[in-house]
């Protein structure tokens, strides 16, 4: 990976909103944190999910985030010269903030662009925002997704959205299908159930009616 020297700026004011906004503020810094905050990332998977980074910045917003003890690494293991990133507890931290501003972009219905570029697994952390609780009580259950080469679950456990990426522990279902059906999916233009009889929808094993649910439970 590509050394790079940490540029310290302040905003020099005695406003909690400044100060956090000179731990996290810089351009990119949020959006690693929302990749992290999915689930622990490779160097290559970061600026994989960033393109326009550029290595030189990714290695120093990196460098920022572990020096201010948001992120952390470790040996990848089995490989000597990799690295896993991930959140540290006070990285945690972060997540209701990024939750609320995915809510405010639901809200506030920000424009977007075909051209943009996505991840299904970004539904990871947006889901957290529409989570439903009233439809959870009782739940302890987690569903599982394969969107074309990405696999995340989504779930409920102790009343809380127990969301992730990678396989699922004990999945209730598991199904498979590709981005752009995901998209349709999420965006309600599409029921999972509908999905499932046109075929878009594999059911690779488990209940698919336990698919309702999770409609229900994070469908905003």
């Amino acid at each position: 990976m590509v050394s790079a020297k940490i540029e310290r700026r302040t905003y020099g004011q005695a406003c909690n909103i400044a100060r956090t906004l000179d731990l996290v503020g810089e351009r990119w810094t949020l959006l690693l944190l929302r990749e992290l905050s999915i689930g622990s990332r490779s160097y290559g998977q970061l600026e994989e999910s960033l393109p326009g980074i550029g290595t030189n910045l990714l290695a120093a917003r990196l460098k920022r985030l572990e020096t201010d003890g948001l992120v952390e690494r470790e040996r990848a293991p089995g490989m000597r010269r990799r690295h896993i990133y991930r959140l540290t507890e006070r990285g945690r931290m972060i997540e209701p903030v990024l939750i609320e501003m995915v809510r405010f972009g639901l809200r506030a219905g920000l424009p977007g662009d075909d051209s943009d570029y996505g991840r299904s697994t970004w539904a990871v952390l947006a889901s957290r925002a529409v989570f439903r609780p009233d439809f959870a009580v009782g739940l302890d259950e987690r569903y599982e997704f394969h969107v074309n080469d990405e696999v995340f679950h989504l779930g409920v456990r102790n009343g809380r959205p127990d969301n992730g990426s990678g396989p699922a522990l004990d999945p209730v279902v598991t199904v498979e299908m590709s981005e752009e059906t995901f998209d349709r999916v999420q965006t309600g233009a599409m029921k999972m159930a509908q999905g499932i009889w046109t075929g878009e929808i594999k059911v690779i094993s488990g209940y698919a009616g336990a698919l309702e649910r999770c409609e229900q439970i994070f469908g905003g």
